[in-house]
């Protein structure tokens, strides 16, 4: 499809006349604009102690090579965002494949490491999970979960078809049927991104004020707390000078809660994930009521307790009645194992889930599951469809997070951290020239 009827079929006739007159506000024929742009987001990030990490097409890398790694000397991560922009829905697994090819030579050539990926209008197939996987990335950033924070109605209808044109281009997933925990598939890991973000806000819904944008963006960042995952907010620098009110709203916003909320950037995350995906709890009983519990963790692990009684004296009460267990080996004391059963009849795959969200579990039979806090018998496995694997994952997690107790498990994130905050970022072009260089890329490069 040629790119100029794909964006007014995404964006709307409306939308696409006025992003062209944008386009000449926010870029310039010089990198000048851009440069502003991305240091509006790279300053406020360094002034909370982090980084941003931004996506970049290869063709767009390869024309401001110094740019980007000037950005990249001052903290920010890189990842790759396509060859050229087009929308890999479009493209075959062999053009995928290829594209996906020729991007990462780019970024060979000029030194600008990368470890993630994320397409051009998270626009990802079944077929891109898998090159991406081939070809060594350590993660993907592309599953675009919704959280209904903005009160469509109060909006003309023009508006609200242009919002609701960015949740199908986006494959939007409800934020109630997502947990929002990073979770490996094979060797890849998914890392979701949260919206609306700020095209969807700034452009589509026409808000421009900067404190309703930080207090909407705060509210994602309230839900994402409860549920103790990951916000990954997709602001695209080219709002960079526009948001920055709005941003840090929010970075005040997660800096003010009770616990503790870690902003990192994403290659960051997906690294602690790998770490935390390994931990293990063993745990050995004693004699009566008592349990020995170990902790196979690195020193960055917090383990945490519920329902039942520690014996550690290095310990301290939590939040929900849980505890933070400051010791790699404790004594806790439980009328039942304080851990999960699984059925012999259901998959390894559910026993791979379960370690790498935290949680110990073992193999045994039926007459024995009085013994532990939770049996589990799930022989059909985590699905086979899209949508069931989705479903089923955030069904049993959920399932865990509720059971009043006893369990003993690892927190998802590091240092006693209750959630997670990254900030990225598309840089989808630098100067008008490249904005335009996109309708003659895309149609070259099916």
């Amino acid at each position: 499809m040629n790119l100029v009827f794909f964006s007014i079929k995404t964006k709307g006739f409306s939308n696409f006349t006025r992003r062209l007159w944008t386009v000449f506000t926010r870029f310039g024929f010089s990198e000048s604009r851009s440069r502003k742009a991305l240091y509006s987001i790279v300053d406020l990030l360094q002034s909370h102690n982090s980084a941003p990490t931004f996506f970049i097409p290869a063709v767009v890398l390869r024309r401001h090579p110094a740019l980007i790694a000037e950005i990249a000397g001052e903290g920010a991560e890189i990842g790759i965002h396509g060859y050229v922009h087009n929308d890999y829905r479009t493209l075959s697994p062999s053009q995928q494949y290829k594209q996906t090819e020729h991007a990462i030579s780019v970024f060979q050539e000029t030194r600008i490491k990368h470890k993630g990926f994320r397409n051009p209008y998270l626009g990802w197939t079944e077929d891109s999970l898998r090159i991406f996987s081939a070809l060594g990335f350590g993660y993907e950033s592309n599953e675009a979960v919704f959280h209904e924070v903005v009160d469509r109605n109060h909006f003309s209808p023009l508006l609200r078809s242009g919002f609701e044109k960015s949740l199908a281009l986006f494959q939007a997933i409800p934020c109630s049927s997502y947990t929002l925990r990073p979770h490996f598939e094979d060797s890849l890991l998914r890392l979701p991104t949260s919206i609306p973000d700020d095209e969807m806000l700034f452009d589509r819904l026409r808000i421009t004020d900067p404190a309703e944008i930080g207090q909407i963006w705060s509210k994602v960042m309230q839900r994402v707390y409860e549920l103790g995952g990951l916000y990954a907010l997709n602001l695209h620098p080219e709002r960079g000078v526009l948001c920055q009110a709005a941003l840090r709203i929010l970075l005040g916003y997660a800096q003010n809660q009770s616990q503790p909320i870690w902003l990192a950037r994403l290659d960051d995350i997906a690294q602690w994930w790998k770490e935390h995906s390994e931990f293990r709890l063993k745990i050995t009983p004693l004699t009566g009521e008592h349990w020995l519990v170990e902790a196979n963790c690195t020193p960055r692990g917090t383990v945490l307790a519920r329902g039942v009684m520690v014996k550690s004296p290095s310990s301290t009460p939590g939040p929900d009645a849980r505890t933070v267990i400051c010791d790699h080996l404790t004594i806790v004391e439980s009328t039942k194992y304080p851990g999960l059963a699984v059925s012999r009849q259901t998959p390894q795959e559910v026993l791979d889930f379960l370690h790498e969200q935290g949680y110990p579990a073992v193999y045994t039979s039926q007459e024995e599951a009085e013994r532990f806090a939770l049996y589990l018998d799930i022989p059909e496995g985590l699905g086979t469809t899209r949508k069931e694997q989705r479903t089923l994952r955030t069904e049993l997690i959920q399932r865990i997070e509720l059971l009043e107790g006893p369990l003993m498990y690892f927190s998802a994130w590091p240092d006693k951290n209750k959630a997670a905050l990254s900030i990225s970022g598309d840089i989808d072009s630098v100067t008008v020239q490249d904005f335009f260089l996109r309708v003659l890329e895309v149609s070259q490069k099916k």
